[in-house]
């Protein structure tokens, strides 16, 4: 449509119209690609710092993980000092107090023996029956079987 218009008007007009789309769509396409640009960038940005991000996440994780090792091995060698002294009161006590009551029983052996019309003094000197006088005690081989049959 010419609306009343000559023909080199109308191609002047037509042409003007076919500029300001092509500049339009440039534009557009212009605005486009440094949108995409502007995109990448901040992309490339964010990725940078996630990988810094999980870097420091992973330093900081190492030493949690340390410090809770050490301290794990502080408390654990101190728990093993307690329970080793605790294990050598108690059997400290517990041999001081064996001592006590055989010493006690031996004391109230020797008073009923003492009180006995047959009493002999109680010698010094015990030995069973396998011991030699050097100390050693000859104990049954345990490499020896003795195997009893029954008829």
């Amino acid at each position: 449509m010419n609306w009343g218009r000559t023909e080199d008007e109308q191609r002047w007009y037509d042409d003007a119209e076919r500029q300001e789309r092509e500049e339009r769509a440039a534009k557009r396409d212009l605005r486009r690609s440094e949108e995409r640009n502007t995109v990448a960038v901040l992309r490339s940005e964010m990725q940078a710092e996630l990988a810094s991000l999980r870097a420091e996440m992973e330093a900081q994780k190492q030493l949690v993980l340390d410090a809770t090792g050490e301290a794990l091995g502080q408390i654990s060698n101190k728990t093993c000092d307690l329970a080793e002294r605790q294990i050598n009161n108690l059997q400290r006590e517990l041999t001081t107090t064996i001592a006590r009551h055989y010493g006690e029983l031996a004391g109230r052996i020797d008073a009923v023996l003492a009180t006995s019309p047959d009493a002999r003094p109680r010698s010094k000197d015990f030995k069973f029956s396998n011991e030699r006088d050097d100390g050693v005690i000859d104990m049954p081989s345990p490499l020896i079987r003795k195997t009893t049959t029954m008829n």
